[in-house]
């Protein structure tokens, strides 16, 4: 894992190498450039002492020095700047690749908890993930730190070696310790996105916390996961806070000892007032070698939580595939290659882990033009049968064709142009209207307005203040049930699919205003459908009706037939004119 851990660093740094070897070289100069001070510190006291080398003054070396420090820092000044860049671009590209891998990759896509929890991953994860890399570019530190010690062993050897200790101490406490730095890091994390998802699900849920008059008690877990999280977060500090501190005071004490040998060496004649200011000087690059030694033994542990949390957001990507350099280029849509003519599917099965419910054996063809719907009681399986067929979540057996030809990932196949799907629970963004019908896509308003007709919207649309300016606020709060199904609708008119699949469409919709949705879409035209639902006026329509029950096709045929010889159709009919009154 280790391994693993800090290839993921490189590749960051693959992706943006120039930003990464400027930072590295302002530092490399940065470093260099502190080694001077001390040397021109020694030659100022050994002057004034009346040790200095010919050629040198007092004002001269001075000079020198104000000169040396005006680079120093202007140098760190540049080099920071582009640490900041290579930074914020490495975070750009671990996001990017969570985010494309999520939504664009073949195969059915889960999040691993909550849409919060997922929020704390993107938000906190990647930058834990930087720091590893970032780090490196400070490494010159530990450059800088031997070449000075080198040069005080030159001075002073038996002195010098003072510095060993801490060093060694530091390393062998902070490898000690890191399984407890991965232990706390990884808790404090997962109290963390225990909060942020149960916040983000509270606001998704506000009325039905109200309806239950439950606010007290939400408030009270949101507490105690706070409580939670406190804990575990002041945990991480402490152990973090704590080592980082031993190290320092380790390192301190190792400079302090050599301070003190270095005076008495002074007072008895073995040292120059210019060799002590030297050692004094050197002393703060060479202590500081262990706190960098223990900071990146503690951020790659970190980071290894960090890279699991990400890599479960991008489940099934390559080892490096969060790392990859990104490419500039506009996502085309699913070529439409060959009209639909059939699209068949064999013995469809997915049964869900947990219940052991779902669907088994389904045999289906839809034909071009033809209209299609799947009806049965509630839990027989119906949406499980469409979210299976669009590869929103994995099956477990059967076959599907289109034309003919294989399917094999019908995740990235039935897509626009080939295929639109609208949910039985349509999500829309904080946006405007507009924005959420055409996601990116651009039609033309003439294709817009017939999408938001044939959906049976235009009316509605008329009545917003803004029509399609108008914000629909989160999951389009602002939204009537009925709105939002055609909403949803418009979304697939707008990119003229070869196939439809809706999952209960028109649930939210009065019978007249369903029975124009549905004269719309057959009469603009021969329209492929495949439909979930229980209404009388899809029914009455459809060529073909699948009755599923517990999961399997226990009748179909077109409405007639199957009045006459499947009881249970009967009862859903009934039960729907019952409802209708």
């Amino acid at each position: 894992m280790r391994a693993i851990t800090w290839r993921h660093a490189a590749g960051l740094i693959r992706a943006h190498p120039a930003s990464f070897f400027a930072s590295l070289a302002g530092y490399v100069f940065f470093f260099a450039l502190s080694l001077a001070p001390g040397l021109i510190t020694r030659g100022v006291f050994d002057s004034l002492s009346g040790h200095a080398p010919a050629g040198f003054n007092v004002w001269t070396l001075i000079g020198l020095m104000l000169a040396l420090e005006l680079a120093r820092y202007a140098t760190l000044y540049g080099a920071g700047v582009l640490f900041n860049v290579f930074s914020y671009a490495s975070e750009a590209v671990l996001k990017g690749n969570m985010l494309g891998w999520l939504v664009g990759a073949p195969g059915p896509r889960q999040l691993p908890g909550s849409t919060g929890e997922a929020v704390s991953r993107f938000r906190d994860d990647p930058l834990e993930t930087v720091g590893l890399a970032t780090i490196l570019i400070v490494s010159p530190q530990i450059f800088a730190g031997a070449a000075g010690f080198a040069i005080m062993l030159t001075i002073n050897a038996p002195i010098a070696l003072l510095v060993v200790p801490p060093v060694v101490a530091t390393v062998v406490v902070t490898y000690l310790l890191t399984r407890g730095i991965q232990r706390y890091r990884k808790a404090a994390r997962e109290a963390t996105a225990q909060v942020t998802g149960f916040i983000g699900e509270t606001f998704g849920a506000v009325q039905a916390v109200k309806l239950a008059g439950a606010e007290g008690r939400v408030v009270g877990r949101l507490a105690e996961l706070n409580d939670t999280r406190r804990a575990a977060s002041v945990n991480d500090l402490m152990f973090t806070t704590g080592l980082a501190t031993f190290n320092t005071n380790l390192a301190a004490l190792g400079a302090g000892c050599v301070l003190l040998l270095a005076a008495q060496a002074m007072r008895a004649g073995a040292f120059t007032v210019g060799d002590f200011t030297l050692f004094a000087n050197y002393l703060a690059l060479a202590t500081a070698t262990p706190l960098i030694v223990g900071q990146v033994l503690a951020i790659e542990r970190q980071s290894r939580v960090s890279i699991d949390r990400m890599r479960a957001i991008a489940d099934g990507a390559p080892p490096l595939g969060l790392v990859a350099r990104p490419r500039a280029h506009k996502a085309a849509p699913a070529a439409r290659a060959e009209g639909l003519d059939a699209l068949t599917v064999h013995g469809l099965t997915r049964r869900h882990p947990s219940s052991g419910r779902g669907v088994a054996d389904v045999d289906l063809t839809l034909r071009r033009g033809g209209f299609t719907v799947v009806t049965g009681p509630v839990g027989a399986g119906k949406t499980t049968l469409v979210r299976s067929l669009l590869g929103l979540i994995p099956r477990d057996a059967g076959e599907i064709a289109w034309n003919g030809a294989a399917v094999a990932d019908p995740s990235t196949f039935l897509v626009p142009p080939r295929c639109a799907y609208t949910a039985q629970a349509p999500r829309l963004f904080s946006e405007t209207l507009r924005e959420n019908v055409l996601m990116g896509a651009d039609p033309g308003d003439e294709r817009l307005a017939a999408a938001i007709e044939l959906a049976v919207f235009e009316d509605d649309v008329a009545g917003f203040e803004q029509g399609l300016a108008t914000r629909v606020g989160a999951r389009g709060v602002t939204l009537s049930g009925g709105q939002l199904q055609r909403a949803a609708a418009a979304r697939m008119f707008v990119r003229s699919p070869d196939l439809l699949i809706f999952d209960d469409l028109s649930s939210a919709l009065d019978v007249d205003t369903e029975a124009l949705l549905w004269g719309r879409l057959f009469d603009a035209g021969q329209r492929t459908c495949l439909a979930v639902s229980h209404r009388r006026e899809a029914l009455r329509r459809a060529g073909e009706i699948l009755v599923l029950d517990e999961g399997r096709v226990i009748a179909r045929g077109d409405a007639q037939a199957l009045l006459a010889a499947c009881p249970l159709f009967q009862r859903i009919w009934g039960e729907e004119a019952a409802l209708r009154g």
